[in-house]
């Protein structure tokens, strides 16, 4: 199996990302490494790289190096941001890293940065308008996108350590968050584009302050799912958020858990950075986005279409990504998954459920069988778990959470309610009746393929009266088939209210 690295060496922090290549253009990631390292503050009086900083780069893209040698990765993409040309001496400091390290960087002009982030986050998440702020430590930059069409775009030559220096000038965290907030306000209000943001564009969160902000909202509120990409945190979640950092000063800021000590001196300039967009721009609410510009590096090397067109079908790329990683070369899944829409159509008149639950749909027949990596029995009850933490793009949170419901319930009787009580917050009323009749067409479906032969290709039923009769066309004998997907004739009373035959 390929492999590619990207290793990205940016004002205030150094990355190495890496990922597998695999069948037909998809790759999946596994490791992604960050270490602070703060070139963008640390000139001396002529606009040099201090050499001690320099060689604390050098260590990093050494260990950096010597990571790619253990995996064999050949394919490395090295980039640093155009703002590393402020250096006096930037071109002396990449020669020496390439003399000791053997990393060639490529100096990213403005464009190129904002390109990058845009393929990372327009294939990361199923967003069709959205403002994208990537907050970094030396450099802001903002992006507005519309169905593919990138509207407005801009990068602005400063950062949360360039925005923390005004917390010198306080006598107080909270004076301070307040001078920083105004400052990047002022700012803000300089980009004439975005006093117009119409309300059907979402605002969209790169960088470790959107990051740090969602880790604090999901405390705070007792989230139930241990999940940061395409976190939702409304405007009065942030504000607890922004109440809570501005009675910090920086040694508090080190003893929260999850918040990295060496970037503490920055965590309020962020916080307030991000309580300026949202009094700038007027949002309800900000999704927070883990892709940035080291995904779209590597959507661009892997996926080459993506830098000219946006996946169409994200959640059915991530979970072919995810079928091709985990399940191997052979396996039903992408069966079970088309045979269950089929019958989502053909029950439509008794489900009566929207298309909206389409996606969940997908998602639990796709990975109905994941639980076998764990065990083969039991396996509907593993695969709840391994739905729920998996990297599953295109999705809300919501979704995913249903899906693991609907995989882990096939049974109706393994439905746990006591497990259901604790994502209530993100669940809707009618969700339990979805779970319930969903569960019941990939269970359906499952026992169509049962002998894994692909031999029904296609389902139509007809609703009489009292009854379903369930037809399946057939390319050869299914007697297996039907007399498993008899089992469920039971289930199938107790949820639509009607017999089931098979033929």
């Amino acid at each position: 199996m390929d492999k590619i690295a990207v290793v990205d060496l940016g004002s205030s922090k150094i990355d190495l990302i890496m990922a597998s290549c695999l069948p037909e253009g998809n790759f999946a990631v596994f490791e992604d490494i960050s270490e602070t390292v703060k070139i963008v503050d640390d000139f001396d009086g002529e606009g040099m790289l201090r050499i001690a900083r320099s060689n604390e780069a050098i260590e990093v893209l050494k260990m950096y190096k010597m990571i790619c040698e253990v995996n064999k990765i050949s394919n490395i993409v090295a980039v640093c941001s155009h703002s590393l040309k402020n250096l006096k001496n930037y071109r002396s400091f990449l020669d020496e890293i390439y003399n000791v390290c053997g990393f060639k960087f490529k100096i990213l002009s403005q464009d190129e940065e904002l390109s990058t982030l845009y393929t990372g986050v327009v294939n990361s998440l199923d967003m069709p308008k959205a403002v994208v702020f990537n907050i970094s430590g030396g450099t802001i930059r903002i992006l507005q996108y519309s169905r593919r069409n990138v509207l407005n775009k801009i990068d602005l030559p400063f950062g949360t350590y360039a925005i923390a220096k005004l917390m010198e000038q306080a006598k107080s965290p909270e004076e301070a968050c307040g001078l920083m907030t105004k400052k990047f306000k002022e700012e803000l209000e300089k980009v004439e584009w975005l006093k117009n943001i119409e309300s059907e564009f979402n605002f969209v969160g790169v960088g470790n302050p959107f990051r740090n902000a969602g880790l604090l909202s999901r405390k705070m509120r007792k989230y139930p799912l241990d999940a940061e990409h395409n976190y939702v945190m409304t405007k009065s979640q942030f504000q607890n958020v922004y109440d809570l950092v501005k009675t910090l000063d920086v040694d508090k800021t080190k003893k929260i858990k999850g918040i990295s000590a060496d970037r503490s001196d920055v965590f309020a300039s962020g916080i307030s950075m991000i309580k300026a967009i949202f009094e700038v721009c007027k949002f309800e609410d900000v999704t927070v986005s883990l892709k940035g510009m080291n995904e779209g590096f590597i959507y661009s090397a892997v996926v080459p279409q993506t830098s000219e067109k946006p996946i169409s079908d994200l959640l059915g790329f991530s979970l072919d990504n995810i079928r091709e990683f985990y399940e191997g070369e052979y396996n039903n899944s992408k069966q079970v998954s088309e045979l269950a829409l089929i019958l989502f159509r053909q029950l439509k008149v008794l489900h009566k459920l929207p298309r909206g639950y389409v996606k969940v749909l997908r998602i639990a027949a796709s990975m109905y069988n994941c639980g076998q990596r764990i065990k083969f029995y039991d396996n509907e009850k593993n695969g709840f778990s391994i739905i729920l933490n998996s990297e599953i793009l295109g999705a809300t949170h919501r979704e995913i959470i249903l899906a693991s419901f609907v995989s882990a319930s096939q049974e109706l009787s393994d439905f746990n309610l006591t497990e259901w009580v604790k994502y209530k917050e993100l669940l809707l009323e009618e969700d339990l009746d979805a779970v319930r009749k969903l569960s019941l067409i990939i269970r359906l479906a499952k026992a169509l393929d049962k002998t894994h032969r692909n031999v029904v290709q296609d389902i139509s039923c007809d609703i009489l009266g009292d009854s379903v009769i369930m037809k399946t066309i057939i390319t050869l004998d299914a007697s297996i088939e039907i007399r498993e997907a008899l089992k469920a004739s039971q289930d199938f009373v107790k949820v639509y209210k009607k017999t089931l035959e098979v033929l």
